[in-house]
């Protein structure tokens, strides 16, 4: 009988070696592929919470709009209906006070009043072989094309509409001390005040906290002689104007010295910065206002 011997060899320290080598490096790709997980899932996370941030913020402004009061909003001179999204196309009106020894001449292209801006000083020729030098400026002067607000919700204020006949004292008197009483949902109440533009009183509470459960109420009963008025109530809304566009066309001439008489220094003004050898062209209107005196230009548009 033959037997057969099979003798089994132990791995040798370089197929170790060479095994954990392989291990580590598998180890580090695992480690590699977790991190880059990892960041993906907080880059959706985030990408996720910005998306519930931006719903929320959408929501309350929706809140917002059909919680306005039934009136129109008063912006100055600007009127808007306050159930439309928050922005107008409007005609605006700006008076602007003009100092002494001034001038605004307004062209008809943009270019040339730039043009007259980039030269600054001017020589204007008088009669009988004077001169005078003006300086060119810009119009300080905002005009509104279209308004946007950019509104942010008070968490201390809130805007109180559908109030009942009375007089203003007493119905803010009234409504100061209602919605001072925690009964009533309220708080400490620092101010209380009419805004006659809109015809609606205004609540500024001295804590925060207090706001949202009125809102969230909305319709309050109030008592006014003897009898309960339902009152409306509304977030107050800071607001700020966006889009505004500055009046491109008509430059300040200062310096101007009372050297004639008003029409007449006001003819040589518009003569001078009609000429195109003076950097000047075509003017649609030209106002002098001499030293000494006050008037005031306005702008429409």
């Amino acid at each position: 009988m033959t037997f057969a011997a099979f003798g089994s060899s132990r791995p040798s320290q370089e197929d170790r070696a060479e095994k954990l080598h392989l291990e580590e490096a598998r180890l580090n790709q695992l480690r590699q592929e977790e991190d880059e997980l990892l960041k993906k899932i907080q880059s959706v996370t985030a990408a996720l919470s910005e998306e519930e941030s931006l719903m929320d913020r959408l929501n309350q402004q929706e809140d917002v709009l059909s919680r306005l009061p039934q009136r129109d909003i008063y912006l100055g001179l600007l009127t808007a209906s306050s159930r439309n999204a928050p922005a107008w196309d409007i005609k605006s009106r700006v008076v602007y006070p003009m100092d002494g020894g001034t001038a605004l001449i307004t062209f008809d292209e943009d270019a040339v009043a730039k043009q007259i801006l980039k030269m600054k000083k001017h020589i204007v020729k008088l009669e009988c072989g004077h001169r005078i030098t003006v300086e060119a400026q810009p119009v300080q002067l905002v005009v509104p094309k279209q308004v946007e607000m950019d509104s942010v919700i008070c968490s201390r204020r809130i805007l109180v509409s559908d109030l009942p006949q009375m007089e203003a004292e007493s119905l803010v008197d009234k409504l100061g001390f209602h919605f001072s009483k925690k009964a009533n949902g309220g708080g400490e109440v620092e101010s209380c005040w009419l805004d006659k533009d809109s015809g609606t009183v205004v609540i500024l509470f001295s804590e925060e906290g207090i706001v949202d459960a009125l809102v969230l109420k909305e319709f309050h009963n109030i008592e006014v002689h003897k009898a309960t008025h339902k009152v409306r109530v509304g977030p107050f809304i800071n607001g700020q104007m966006s889009r505004l566009e500055a009046c491109s066309r008509t430059v300040l001439l200062t310096g101007i010295l009372d050297v004639l008489d008003q029409d007449t220094l006001q003819d040589i003004l518009a003569v001078h910065f009609q000429k195109g050898s003076n950097g000047g062209g075509e003017i649609l209107q030209c106002v002098y206002n001499p030293v000494g005196q006050c008037t005031s230009a306005i702008f429409t548009g």
